[in-house]
């Protein structure tokens, strides 16, 4: 039987007029594919980044037990807000890191922003 992530909402009306935003984080452990979609109104203009991490540690309940480091993944091409509404989907595929979380650094503007999250096991 694969592993599989049902559609789960990291974020939800996220402020984006504050200097930043972390989602929830998401534990992905036995997913080797995730999609991040970020759906954002308004007139942001920012960075996104998908940050994961190897030490990061939560209960079941998902209390942080350690706080752990995080790091970007590097995307061939940055996705950003520029100034209009819009929708990112980003593919990742074959990671390893057993946790993961969007973060959003504002440069200017104002809008909402959404993030959902799925994935899956490439084998049974």
């Amino acid at each position: 039987m694969k592993n599989a992530l049902t559609r789960t909402q990291l974020l939800t009306n996220g402020d984006m007029s504050t200097s930043s935003l972390t989602s929830a984080v998401l534990e992905i452990q036995y997913l080797d594919d995730i999609g991040v979609q970020l759906n954002f109104t308004g007139t942001p203009t920012g960075t996104f980044q998908v940050q994961v991490s190897a030490d990061h540690q939560q209960d079941a309940q998902g209390n942080v037990t350690t706080a752990g480091n995080w790091v970007p993944i590097t995307f061939s091409s940055s996705p950003v807000a520029s100034g209009a509404a819009g929708t990112v989907y980003l593919d990742i595929a074959t990671l390893s890191a057993p946790y993961l979380r969007v973060v959003y650094t504002r440069v200017s503007g104002s809008g909402t922003l959404n993030v959902f999250a799925t994935g899956k096991s490439l084998s049974a």
